[in-house]
């Protein structure tokens, strides 16, 4: 099969246009399926083992593929171990992967799985796969703060707006139901931090923060830095039951990461997320909830509807979908 160069760069094109990271990945699984045909293809991440070698995170269903597995991890083994393109020609059907390198680091693996693998089609694959590493480095960036590695204000937008798309509407008990869950939080009485042990010292208390918060909250868990010791999550579906103890833990185990010279509490205020539910009237409602704690003694948690169910604060709307960010 032939290509006409210019369909080919306007591929390119289309793919480069992309600043976020779902999409700009999205655009190369339909660049791939567009030129290529294949029976499978998918974007796979990678993780370190115990022993400090990169490998594959097998989605379901592969796992469940009892036939093709072995063939399918192989590739995957050859790829990862030589750190360049592995195609597995004389497999039925024929498989290719192809590493994302950023940093040194293959941080994931292009995979196609096809009928026939030409060397033309080996050519485009590898080449489609170059541009997405280019551009997935200037999109991690942008969307990455530099101090802490966590996503930046300017990733957050579009992953509320799916969290609140995809939530379900649902009729259970306030304690059965899950829901995503929008978390802001600062650290209390940051300032006095930095003015007494300096501004380095300030910024180990927030990468230990951020320690800490990574072996609390799991991976569906999106953890996000605003800027200074303003922090937000966006926790994956759960009850409010299971979602509070999550967020006391950290609290408190933040507050036995540091010796007695220093004690590191959190104020933390946060909402339900319903279906439909603006951003911008969800940043106010956990931001509402979180002036209330700092209002009255800080170092806890509060959840904007128990405060309105209290009484303690009152229910503004949201007319307009107006722009964050």
């Amino acid at each position: 099969m032939s290509f006409d160069m210019e369909v080919i760069l306007d591929s390119v094109v289309h793919l480069t246009e992309h600043r976020q990271l779902d999409s700009l990945t999205a655009s190369l699984i339909s660049t791939v399926r567009q030129f290529i045909a294949p029976i499978d293809v998918q974007i796979l991440d990678t993780s370190l083992s115990d022993d400090g070698r990169e490998e594959v995170i097998l989605p379901e269903h592969l796992l469940n593929d009892a036939g093709g597995l072995k063939q399918s991890l192989a590739c995957f083994t050859h790829c990862v171990s030589m750190r360049q393109i592995y195609c597995c020609r004389d497999t039925i059907p024929a498989q290719v992967a192809i590493p994302i390198i950023l940093n040194n680091c293959i941080v994931k693996v292009l995979w196609v799985k096809i009928t026939y693998l030409s060397d033309q089609n080996i050519n485009l694959l590898n080449g489609f796969a170059k541009v997405y590493e280019n551009f997935l480095g200037i999109v991690i960036e942008c969307e990455t703060d530099v101090l802490t590695g966590l996503l930046n204000r300017k990733a957050f937008e579009a992953r509320l707006k799916l969290a609140s798309e995809t939530s379900h509407k649902n009729t259970e008990l306030d304690s059965q139901r899950l829901s995503y869950w929008l978390c802001i939080f600062d650290i209390d009485k940051f300032k006095s931090i930095n003015d007494t042990f300096g501004h380095l010292y300030g910024d180990e208390i927030l990468l230990d923060l951020v320690t800490v918060m990574r072996n609390v909250f799991s991976e569906n868990d999106e953890m996000f830095r605003f800027g200074g010791d303003e922090f937000v999550l966006l926790i994956a579906p759960d009850t409010k039951q299971r979602v509070r103890a999550k967020c006391e833990r950290f609290c408190n185990e933040l507050c036995e990461f540091h010796d007695d010279n220093i004690q590191v509490t959190l104020s933390m205020g946060m909402t339900e997320i319903l279906p439909g539910e603006q951003a911008s009237g969800l940043l106010e409602k956990a931001d509402q909830a979180l002036y209330y704690v700092k209002e009255n003694g800080r170092n806890r948690i509060e959840i904007f509807e128990e405060l309105v169910s209290q009484q303690l604060i009152s229910l503004k709307k949201f007319e307009d979908d107006i722009e964050i960010f």
